[in-house]
């Protein structure tokens, strides 16, 4: 169980699945890097979080991906250009790193990923 405290910027409602099944079961030591993430480039708008196997784009994959983990996060950056968030994402060493025009994917792996990887949508 994760404690949200932990992360004060924050919340369990900007990672619950959007199926309506109320889950936000994110992994502690991807939390702990986000939160590290934020410390370093400020604000960041949580776009996608923990994804349920129900939730539609995970049901449409052979296989759950990295949200269906709680190891992923989609993320628009409030403050910081998105160059500046794309290197620090780098510079953490993200295993995943996925850029597309509205957001920016960034997650740390599952058994089914092929990582390290970055991709563009």
């Amino acid at each position: 169980m994760i404690n949200w405290p932990d992360y004060p910027n924050f919340s369990a409602s900007e990672f619950t699945c959007k199926c309506g099944c109320g889950r936000a079961d994110m992994k502690p030591e991807f939390m702990a890097k986000l939160q590290e993430l934020r410390n370093q480039v400020g604000p960041l708008e949580i776009t996608s979080g923990f994804r349920c196997r129900n939730h539609p784009v995970e049901k449409n994959k052979k296989r759950p991906g990295a949200h269906s983990a709680g190891l992923a996060a989609d993320i628009v950056p409030l403050k910081s250009r998105r160059y500046d968030l794309l290197t620090t994402i780098s510079d953490m060493r993200f295993k995943g790193i996925g850029v597309a025009k509205t957001f920016i994917h960034i997650d740390e792996g599952h058994p089914y990923a092929y990582r390290p990887a970055s991709w563009s949508y």
